[in-house]
Order: structure tokens, then sequence, then C-alpha cells
């Protein structure tokens, strides 16, 4: 394969190289760019990736674990009944933009998503009512001492300060920018911006002031590569430094080339066809269960990911402690005909809708490839389907104002806590149009007091008997069709090292290390 140049692969790809300074360049090639750079208002991998070399939270987790260690808070305590956090903040801390980081500054950060009526509060925040919704205040005790008051005890609390939607933002640059800002990210982390051209780039600089000590390279490049080959090409003639998300059917050619080197870790995700109970005939769980069995998961599981990724039973990958062995549903098209045929099921005039990304993930590297798939399955047990492709971003837009009647999706834990997923991902009150994470629209109401309980106590072993009940009920109900549980894969060149790779799908750089070639 013919090797090209960096600057000329950059150009035919019509990307500016970035300027030749005396510091390393480390170059990231990605199937997509970012779609907002506002931690809070993230929900996808690719913008989640970015903000987390800008962005600092209240604790963060153990690098390569998910334990929890200080990060701007040096320490904590939580009250008898668990619902008083106070939290003890790190000192001399500053945003990129020189502004000082105190109890303020958490405050507003925490105010602008948590009240409706504050004057930065954006519609689209996307983690707080998922995870933060039982905040009932914010005290500031002093200048670094700020306390967070709870309705109830939550066990997975501290995690969740720990994911990248709880990034602490410059308030000084959110009131200059307001609804702009997210354009324009100033953080407390190890990367701060130098420039964002969508489409094409986005750049980060060293902080050399990081409270952490400063990254090893001089600027961090995330390029927008779209095609899996063309990522391949860039990354095998030397143009970029990293590939995320190449296919993985490319992966044998990387792993015999002498200048590249991967790097796997068992993911925390899972991908799946979700089904919308609010639309007929979906409403329906015997046409549900018969659609389970009408989809065969051995092609995908074999021609899609290549074997580096598990068939999945329900949401929670065999890396959680809450996973349970739940029976597979068997493909069999007899089946499903019967169980149809019971149902009363008759073919809609119009074909079901089967939205899609176009956009791969690491839970899902050729999703129209699945689609059609699926859409096959389907037509053999007289249920037409219309496969209706999008990118992520729109793609996303739809599936949660529940526009679909099939979705393909999949999610990767931003923690290592169940409720991430079953919560997330299950629970009514994840399933208002417009701000739905649980885009199958089921709402149970003892489903409901499961999950809640399993917040409410510490002791893991209760929580493990709620979960088990709840995943259970889940797979009774059928609103997905559970497909796989896919590794996570990075490339790079084999002078690059000490990349942070998560099965979070979220990769770190502030070790990384570029040895000159």
């Amino acid at each position: 394969m013919r090797r090209l140049s960096p600057a000329l692969f950059l150009l035919i790809l019509g990307c500016r190289p970035p300027q030749v300074t005396a510091e390393m360049t480390l170059l990231v090639g990605r199937p997509a760019d970012a779609i907002t750079l506002d931690p809070a208002r993230a929900y996808d991998t690719d913008s989640a990736e970015v903000c987390e070399q800008i962005y600092d939270k209240l604790v963060r987790y153990k690098r390569r674990t998910l334990e929890i260690e200080p990060a701007l808070a040096e320490r904590w305590t939580v009250s008898p009944n668990g619902t008083e956090w106070t939290f003890s903040l790190r000192r001399g801390v500053t945003f990129h933009d020189g502004s000082r980081f105190d109890a303020d500054a958490v405050l507003f950060n925490l105010e602008r998503q948590r009240d409706g009526a504050h004057p930065y509060h954006e519609a689209d925040f996307a983690s707080w009512e998922a995870a933060f919704r039982n905040v009932a205040r914010l005290e500031k005790i002093d200048d670094f001492t700020v306390r967070l008051v709870i309705e109830r005890p939550y066990a997975p609390f501290l995690a969740n300060l720990a994911v990248y939607g709880m990034g602490m933002v410059s308030p000084a640059a959110v009131r200059r920018w307001g609804h702009g800002y997210a354009q324009h990210p100033v953080g407390t982390g190890p990367f701060r911006l130098v420039e964002w051209s969508h489409g094409d780039r986005i750049t980060l600089e060293r902080n050399p002031d990081y409270w952490d000590g400063p990254p090893a390279i001089g600027h961090l490049v995330f390029l927008p590569i779209h095609g899996a080959r063309q990522r391949l090409v860039a990354i095998e003639g030397g143009a970029i430094d990293v590939a995320e998300r190449l296919a993985p059917e490319d992966l044998q050619f990387v792993a015999l080339h002498p200048e590249l080197k991967i790097e796997r870790v068992a993911g925390n995700n899972v991908s799946y066809l979700a089904m919308n109970t609010g639309h007929a005939p979906l409403d329906d769980p015997r046409i549900r269960e018969a659609i389970s069995h009408a989809i065969n998961k051995m092609p995908i599981v074999k021609m899609v990911y290549q074997g580096l990724a598990l068939s999945a039973t329900g949401a929670l990958a065999p890396s959680s402690w809450a996973h349970i062995d739940l029976e597979e549903r068997a493909y069999d098209p007899m089946l499903a005909r019967r169980l149809l045929r019971e149902a009363r099921f008759v073919p809609p005039k119009a074909p079901l809708k089967l939205l899609v990304m176009s956009t791969p993930r690491d839970y899902l590297p050729s999703p129209e490839k699945v689609a059609r798939i699926i859409a096959h399955n389907l037509a053999e047990v007289g249920v037409p389907v219309e496969i209706i492709a999008h990118p992520l971003a729109e793609h996303l837009r739809r599936t949660s104002a529940g526009e679909h009647d099939l979705c393909l999706l999949g999610w990767s834990g931003d923690n290592g806590d169940p409720d991430n997923f079953l919560y997330t991902l299950f629970d009514g009150d994840n399933a208002t149009p417009g701000n739905a994470r649980n885009v199958a629209f089921l709402r149970d109401p003892k489903l409901h007091g499961l999950l809640r309980w399993a917040q409410e106590t510490e002791q893991q072993d209760q929580r493990m008997r709620y979960y088990a009940e709840a995943q259970r009920s889940i797979a009774a109900q059928t609103p997905w069709v559970p497909l796989a549980h896919a590794q996570v894969v990075l490339t790079h060149r084999t002078h690059v090292s000490d990349i942070e790779v998560t099965p979070s799908s979220t990769s770190y750089f502030h070790h990384a290390v570029l040895e000159p070639r």
C-alpha cells in the first residue's frame, strides 16, 4: 500500500495540516466530528471524548479502573443518612481563561443544569435528569467547600459525578458566549481548545498549568475521517497516529503490520434493536416477542463484528457485577410466525420505520449492514420494514423524540454502575419524548419501583437482588432485542504509547507519549 505524507493525506481530505511547532502533535482519526463541546449537552461518544480532554469533574476514575478518586474535589464526607455530600475543593486551580475555580464555579455549573429558570440553562442538557433529578439543594459553605443535599439516599451518586456530563465549565466563558458556549469550551483540564473547524478538525493544545501535570504532547488534533477504509489508509500511510473504529474485517491486516498496534478492552456496552412500545402494533408484547424470535443474531456477531463481540441477552455486559444469565431468545422463524398469528397481526399498509444511524460506533461498527440483516429477517416472517438512515446527531434527535417504530442504537456505560444502564434505558422517568434515553418508551411501575429500591440501598448484595428481578422483568416484556456486547478497539502507530482506552469507548490522552519518528 502506497504511503502518503500526513500533509498530503490531510489535503486530500480537505483538511489543513496543523501548524508545525517544536512540540509533538498527535493526530486522531475517527468516524465523526463532535456535536457539542458543552459537557452538559453532550450525549454522544465523539463529543464526550473531546470533553474529557478539556474538562475536569469533582471526582474521576483512577486510571484503567472504575475506582473513584479525587479530582477537583480533594476529599468529601457523607452524612449518616446518605443525603448530604460535602466536598472540599482543590485550591489554586484556574480555568483556561484564567478565572478561578472555586465554590461559586461549582454552584454555577450545577445550578445551570438543575434550575430550568437559570439564565444559562439549556433545554437539551442530557445528564442531569437521568442522574441527578433528586438533588434538592446546593449550598456554599465557604469559598472552597460545597454541599449537595439529595432527597433520598442514592447509591450511584458518586459514580455519576465522575461522568463527562459533570465537567466543570468556566462561568465567565458561559456568561460571555451564552447559548453559543458549546463552540467555545473552557475547562480546567489537561488540554485547551485552539480551534474547532466543524467537519474538519478540533485542535487542542497542552495546558501547561494543569494541576495534575501537563501532558507530554503539545497538541492533540481530532480529525473526522468518515470512511473506515480511509482511516485505515491514513494510519497505514502515517497521515494520522491513531485510528478509532476501524472496520473489524480490517483488523487482521492491522495485526500483521509492523508499524501498527491494536489496543482492545472488553466494552461496557450493548447494541440493541428497540421497539417503540407506544406505537401499534408494537404495543402488543406478543408481537415484540415474535420479532425477537425472527432475528438471527449469529450472522450479526460473526459477520459484522468478526467475532469481536459477545451475543447479548440483556443490557448488562458480562463484566458488570449485576449481570445475570438470561435465556437467549432462540432464532425461530416458525415460532415467530405462530406468535404473529396468535396476536392476529395484520401487516400495516405502510412498513414499520426502522431508524438507523449511518455513523459507526464501537458498539455497532456497521449499523446499516445490521439494519439490512434485521429487515431481511422480519420480511421472512411477514413484517415489512423500511430502513431510514441518518447521521448520528439526527438519528439521536429522531429516536429520542419517538419518531421510530423500530430503531438500532447502543449504549456505552458512563460508569461501572448498573443503574447507568437499567434506570437510564428502561425507566419511565427517562421516556419523555424529546429527551428520551428509554427509546422503547417502556413505562412499568413495578420496574420503576425495583430500580428506585436499588438506588436507595448501599448494600451491593441487596442491589444485586433488585437488579436481577429487574432484568428478568425487562426480558419478559421484550422492549428490545439485545444484539451484542462489543470490544472497544483502538489502533495506533508504534511510536505512540500510553493512551488510556476504556470500556466506555472514550480514550484519554493526558499521559500519551509520541516518540519522534
